[in-house]
Parts: structure tokens; sequence; C-alpha cells
């Protein structure tokens, strides 16, 4: 899916206490679910407080995807 392979990329970009293994293969499987909610902790007072939110989701949400797209 290269939707994916670009969330991917993104995470990858992140650095490795986003995303350590780094992979990059279009398929939303648990390690970037896993980087995925790594990187809504990091940023949790923008993507997870509006929303009630403490722990991240491994959902890329609109929140989610509002601030990927802010920092692209």
């Amino acid at each position: 899916n290269p939707q994916v392979r670009c969330l991917q990329e993104f995470l990858k970009n992140q650095g490795p206490d986003v995303y350590p293994e780094g992979l990059v293969t279009g398929n939303f499987f648990s390690l970037t679910q896993t980087a995925v909610i790594r990187f809504q902790e990091k940023y949790g007072i923008e993507i997870l407080a509006p929303l009630g939110f403490q722990r991240g989701t491994g959902y890329a949400g609109p929140a989610t995807r509002a601030k990927i797209n802010k920092m692209l």
C-alpha cells in the first residue's frame, strides 16, 4: 500500500526512538502500529490529549495525520 509505505518512511525518518526497525514494506503490521503508538505518545500533548487519551492507539487517525502533515 503506497500510503502505508509513505507513513513508514515518515516514521523511519523520526529516528530509532520511534521506529527502530525502520522497515518500509507497505504493509501495516505490528511493527508499524507500534511505531505509530510511539509517535503518538512522543507528541501526546498535541495528538492524544485533545482526544482524552493518555496512551497511543496505533491508529493513524485525523489527529495523528494532522501532526504528520504539520511536520512535513
